[in-house]
């Protein structure tokens, strides 16, 4: 499949020195990461929330009991990430735990696949280091890999496609092409698409025809086999999955505009093609990746490192352009391809981040040239000079040492919810497993993570992406909404028996229209009228019924939050009446 030219021999001593250092860096961010995860009793990465906490079933079958949003997100979830969760509980160790073990293991495996992978393209161990370094940088720079979702699982499966693929080892490629579909498949189709325009050779620069090699079309052949096995398993869906939103309704939904919960539409044509769900998402910080675009205007010069590059480098191309592809098809069939960023969002990064491993690593070359011959002549370094040297070192230590402060990582990027309501998650948590609470309030998104208790919404959980699901999400949503904030206790009453809400978690704030106002999921949204009549009555100051159950019936207090016992409201309900 690729005409390259023989391997340059790497040194092993300087082979292992620099995979040594690769997986060193690798280490220092997995190590923050346990440290972060395990110096916080209520600790939770943000789209853990959505995809783990109710794969706690699998310890305990007896959690989340007719939950609508666990099996919901359950039914979401592919069969290779499901079925690796519930073999790790098998054996003793529960999703949550299993989810702060996983993201450092995973990042040394793609680590060193993308050294490995590095080499094929250009045979320079430093060159490898530095493409394992801003793929560390940009998986650890992000909330995917620490989520330990699905998405965590794409960047070492697809390092690993990458490295053999560029070794010809077809049954390891089809073997990861398989994993890739059962944990990532989006991702999976990027993959056959490579193998498709392995079909195709250039003619006359700007034309292509079909190869008349025979091995591509069985890669391909094979590769498309695997694909539609794969991706069987994401065809048979459940009802609550099996309709999804047209991107007409997409278009009018407030949930799916600016200021809605999951926003694609109206931001504006640069948020819609390179931010967000609907643009390409490239990566902004570190923003050293973006030397990659220097890459072929460097090749046209002809130096010498540029000779060592061999023609594996095509691969990158080919899931470049794979992405784009995709990117543009899921726009086109949009939503029935998932969301088009999920096509480039990840690939693009690492063919970025080798990109300008490449590109620093040419550079580098020509600066040590040029300062070899400085010292070779003897001269002294001008003023002009040693600025220019001054600031390349400060820039190089900058690009290294910045994206590895801890803080910078931990805080800025990686979207942890770390839980200070203690008292309530405990005493929750020792309620029965069937027990439900409903809740306005953004600390309600916690509770099935730190009480593995069931909520009936959550702002957190409010996709409107499949209308069975959705249309239920918003009946409830509305019915609390209406409870709440209504000024009749036989409403609250009735409420409370209709879901069997055990407690009620309440804002210190939520009786005030400012509460309101400021949760964009309620105001941007289907029932948005509902909302908005509640403000208007909370501006009026009409008192709601439950306003005056709050203290008398709360079990719980902590900070700004009360827990409510249901059954005194619905007892002293029934006394007024």
């Amino acid at each position: 499949m690729f005409n390259g030219e023989e391997q340059v021999k790497i040194n092993n001593k300087d082979f292992y020195f620099w995979l040594g250092v690769s997986l060193l860096f690798a280490l220092y961010y997995g190590l923050f990461f346990y440290y972060q995860v395990f110096s916080h009793e209520y600790i939770v990465q943000d789209d853990a929330r959505h995809h783990v906490v109710w794969l706690q079933k699998f310890i305990d079958p007896k959690l989340f009991p007719n939950d609508l949003i666990a099996d919901y997100f359950q039914s979401l979830a592919p069969l290779g990430f499901k079925a690796l969760y519930f073999l790790m509980a098998k054996i003793g160790i529960q999703p949550i735990v299993l989810a702060k073990i996983l993201p450092p293991i995973l990042g040394l495996i793609t680590t060193v696949y993308i050294y490995l992978f590095s080499l094929e393209i250009l045979p320079l161990a430093s060159c490898a280091f530095l493409s394992s370094l801003f793929v560390n940088q940009l998986i650890w720079l992000n909330d995917d890999l620490v989520s330990a979702t699905p998405r965590a699982f794409l960047y070492p499966i697809l390092a690993a496609f990458l490295y053999y693929l560029s070794k010809k080892e077809l049954v390891a490629c089809l073997l990861l092409m398989l994993l890739q579909g059962l944990f990532y498949p989006q991702l999976l189709l990027v993959e056959i698409i490579v193998f498709s325009l392995n079909l195709l050779i250039v003619k006359d620069k700007i034309l292509f025809k079909f190869t008349s090699q025979k091995e591509p079309y069985i890669w391909w052949i094979l590769g498309g086999i695997v694909t539609a096995i794969a991706l069987f398993s994401q065809v048979q869906k459940p009802p609550e999955l099996a309709i999804l939103v047209t991107a007409q309704q997409m278009q009018q939904m407030p949930e799916f505009n600016s200021g809605g919960r999951t926003p694609f539409f109206g931001g504006g044509w640069f948020n819609y093609w390179l931010a967000g769900d609907s643009g390409l998402s490239l990566p902004l910080f570190p923003s050293v990746v973006w030397s990659g675009l220097a890459l072929p205007f460097l090749l046209k010069t002809k130096l010498p490192i540029t000779k060592l590059i061999t023609k594996k480098i095509s691969i990158l191309i080919q899931v470049a352009i794979a992405s784009i592809l995709m990117f543009i098809a899921a726009h086109i069939l949009l939503p029935k391809l998932h969301l088009p960023n999920r096509y480039t969002y990840h690939s693009l990064r690492l063919v970025m981040a080798i990109t300008t491993a490449i590109v620093l690593t040419i550079l580098i070359d020509i600066a040590k040239n040029w300062l070899l011959k400085k010292l070779q002549s003897k001269t002294s370094f001008k003023t002009s000079e040693k600025i220019k040297i001054a600031v390349i070192t400060i820039f190089s230590i900058t690009i290294i040492v910045l994206p590895a402060i801890p803080y910078v990582f931990t805080n800025w990027c990686q979207n942890w919810k770390i839980g200070t309501a203690t008292e309530i998650y405990q005493y929750l948590a020792g309620q029965p497993k069937d027990t439900l609470v409903a809740s306005l309030s953004k600390d309600a998104d916690n509770i099935p993570a730190f009480s593995q208790r069931s909520i009936l919404i959550g702002g957190e959980f409010a996709f409107a992406y499949h209308p069975i699901y959705y249309n239920q999400f918003k009946q409830r949503t509305i019915d609390l909404l209406e409870a709440q904030y209504s000024p009749n206790p036989k409403v609250l009453k009735s409420f409370i028996q209709k879901y069997k809400v055990d407690y009620l978690l309440l804002d210190n704030n939520a009786f005030t229209a400012n509460y309101l106002l400021d949760k964009n999921w309620l105001v941007n949204s289907s029932w948005s009228a509902k909302t908005n009549k509640n403000i208007s009555q909370l501006e009026s100051n009409v008192s709601p019924a439950l306003l005056k159950f709050v203290l008398s019936c709360s079990v719980r207090s902590t900070g700004n939050l009360n827990l409510v016992d249901s059954n005194c409201i619905v007892n002293n309900s029934n006394n007024d009446v």
